[in-house]
């Protein structure tokens, strides 16, 4: 008997997202991605920066955190097959936890001491975390980026129990941590964004 061609391919999870999905979803973890290893680099090349550049810094950061989460949810949420669109519950945490995060990143500005910077950057790298890994463990088994986003969470939620132990050091440290997080995680979603796009043009597109 001829195969139909609507048919899912024998071993992809339910839910899997078609090429033409995955090529959708490359787009806002590659920005992700771009995010955050431009914010590492600030952080790698400079070299005396002032508390308040540094808040402005992580403001920045957190703000286009929030954008490529907001973007990678929509194009989640146009998925064909319903098993692959996030919950209702996933889209809310994700959403307040990316958006309190800019909030806060922004609210750094207002009080560029390395102390408010510590527990601010903190706190917003926590919430970023959390999302990520409820995402994940949601998605464990559906989701491309369930794996990426698991170690995303883990190395945010990391950088965040460290943040205030470096107060005392001053700016450069404070965007140190940060800096190195950002770098680890925007290394690892460049490859997973990346590698969405490659297989989604090795598989064709089917009805």
């Amino acid at each position: 008997m001829p195969e139909n061609p609507s048919t899912q391919p024998t071993g992809v999870p339910p839910g899997a997202p078609a090429p033409a999905e995955q090529r959708a979803l490359a787009r806002p973890v590659i920005l992700r991605a771009l995010v955050a290893l431009a914010f590492g680099a600030v952080t790698v090349f400079w070299g005396t920066p002032t508390p308040a550049g540094a808040a402005w810094s992580l403001a920045a950061y957190f703000v286009g955190l929030a954008a490529a989460r907001a973007w990678l949810l929509r194009e989640e949420g146009r998925a064909a097959d319903p098993a692959g669109r996030p919950t209702a519950a996933v889209r809310a945490v994700a959403s307040a936890c990316f958006g309190l995060a800019a909030a806060l990143g922004l609210g750094l500005g207002a009080a560029p001491a390395a102390a408010v910077i510590a527990v601010g950057g903190a706190v917003a790298l926590a919430l970023t975390g959390i999302a990520d890994v409820v995402a994940a463990v949601a998605g464990r088994g559906r989701s491309p980026l369930a794996r990426d986003e698991l170690i995303a969470g883990a190395v945010h939620l990391g950088a965040a129990v460290l943040l205030p132990f470096v107060a005392g050091l001053g700016a450069h440290a404070l965007l140190g941590v940060a800096g190195g997080a950002a770098i680890i995680t925007g290394v690892l979603l460049l490859i997973g964004g990346l590698s969405l796009r490659h297989d989604s043009a090795a598989q064709p597109d089917v009805a």
